[in-house]
């Protein structure tokens, strides 16, 4: 039987990809970079990046100068941190991501569904600071008074059963999201995927798309998408299997657009019953009915849920849309470090969690840890356990706190989506210092 992996094997990973001469050639942006001896060298940059800054930038320095205990380290100013971090390539951050989510799924023990990743794709905006910069590069929203509002598109593949975030996309505010979803079909090479969409990806030309690289999915598709799910919506049947025999206009112009030669391809329509009573019709590509039975998929696709609350604790707890810099090269460079510590932290989680179980078998409700509140600990901790000598305890203590604390399990609760104006939250010159 395969065991998790302990946390130390990725720290210890990510210690050595940091500290390795290999991983700053790959991403400084030019030969030169990186080559004098700076307060700030290229592994304590990508340390202090990965620290969740979120008080003013120069107390923030300040506390990392003391947190590295180094006399040659000393009175980091906001300036020297600007000009480093315009040395680095934000490949660093997915390069870091895609090493830990690679070991992650390597001899590991990690939860499956019938052997396949429940993979649930979603698309977001986010608020950007404004700079003439970042307006041009990632775009804009305009309100009625005509204020820009600088914003860009992003999108994330996530694992619901493990918490994981297999991939993120950043993009041009407008950009399509099925456009998005094809860069994480393409960078997912788990042998058996199962991707899950809400019904704004249900174009037929993105149906195809799957077949053609063999990746199955689960889509929630519209009343009015096609012919036959009209037909299907309005029938007694409860699961049928159709063939696509031709494309609509608009799907026959984006497989021409990505080279696709289209031929007919056949997918299951299975019709669920919500709890409020509202039908609902999903396409899959999951057609044998005896093996995946049709009153398995209200709960297959009620999973995609968690990829909603991943990006509350993105923008709420990591608080995603709180930059560092007015520079389109800052906003990609904290939009990926937040992602592998979000990832990062997912791992302490699994670690602890099951450390919980244990200690609370004996009690009516399950419990689990809080994500905030873990999350606020790693602050500092966790780069201290990178250069710690006795990283054994220092995992320890962490893992500690993230027990304290624990929101109990109560089955069967359920919430409505509360829907609300949204403002810009963070402002670069008002960052606190407390």
């Amino acid at each position: 039987m395969k065991r998790r992996k302990k946390i130390k094997k990725f720290v210890g990973n990510i210690h050595n990809k940091i500290y390795s001469r290999k991983f700053l050639e790959n991403n400084r942006k030019s030969n030169k970079d990186f080559t004098r001896e700076r307060k700030l060298t290229f592994p304590n940059l990508i340390l202090f990046m990965l620290n969740s800054i979120k008080k003013s930038l120069q107390k923030e320095l300040t506390e990392f100068s003391l947190l590295l205990r180094d006399e040659r380290v000393k009175n980091i100013t906001n300036s020297a941190f600007c000009q480093s971090r315009m040395k680095l390539n934000h490949s660093a951050f997915i390069e870091l991501n895609k090493d830990i989510i690679e070991e992650f799924y390597t001899d590991n023990f990690f939860n499956l569904w019938k052997g396949f990743r429940l993979l649930a794709v979603d698309g977001s905006r986010i608020h950007l600071p404004f700079s003439l910069e970042i307006v041009e590069d990632f775009g804009f929203a305009k309100n009625n008074h005509l204020t820009i509002t600088p914003m860009a598109q992003v999108s994330s593949c996530f694992d619901v059963l493990n918490n994981m975030i297999i991939n993120s996309e950043i993009d041009r505010y407008g950009t399509s999201e099925c456009n998005l979803a094809l860069r994480h079909i393409d960078k997912c090479k788990f042998e058996k995927d199962l991707f899950i969409y809400d019904r704004g990806y249900c174009p037929i030309w993105f149906l195809f798309y799957h077949i053609l690289k063999k990746k199955d999915f689960v889509i929630r598709m519209q009343r009015n998408s096609i012919e036959e799910v009209k037909s299907f919506f309005n029938s007694d049947k409860n699961s049928e299997i159709i063939e696509i025999n031709e494309l609509s206009q608009k799907s026959e112009k984006q497989t021409d657009n990505l080279n696709l030669e289209f031929k007919p391809f056949k997918i299951r329509l299975v019709k669920v019953i919500l709890d409020s009573g509202e039908v609902e019709v999903l396409a899959t590509s999951l057609l044998n009915e005896k093996k995946y039975p049709s009153r398995e998929f209200k709960w297959l696709y009620g999973k995609r849920w968690g990829i909603e609350t991943n990006y509350d604790h993105l923008k709420n707890h990591l608080m995603i849309e709180d930059f560092t810099g007015l520079s389109s090269l800052s906003i990609l460079q904290d939009f990926f470090a937040n992602i592998f510590m979000a990832n990062m932290q997912q791992i302490f989680i699994n670690e602890s969690q099951e450390e919980l179980k244990e200690q609370k078998k004996d009690t009516k409700y399950e419990y689990k840890i809080n994500r905030n509140l873990s999350f606020g600990f790693m602050k500092d901790r966790f780069i201290k356990i990178l250069f710690d000598k006795n990283v054994d305890r220092s995992i320890k203590n962490l893992k500690e706190l993230f027990k304290i604390n624990p929101s109990p399990i109560r089955e069967g609760r359920k919430f409505p989506r509360v829907y609300h104006q949204t403002r810009k939250k963070f402002y670069m010159k008002k960052k606190r210092a407390t």
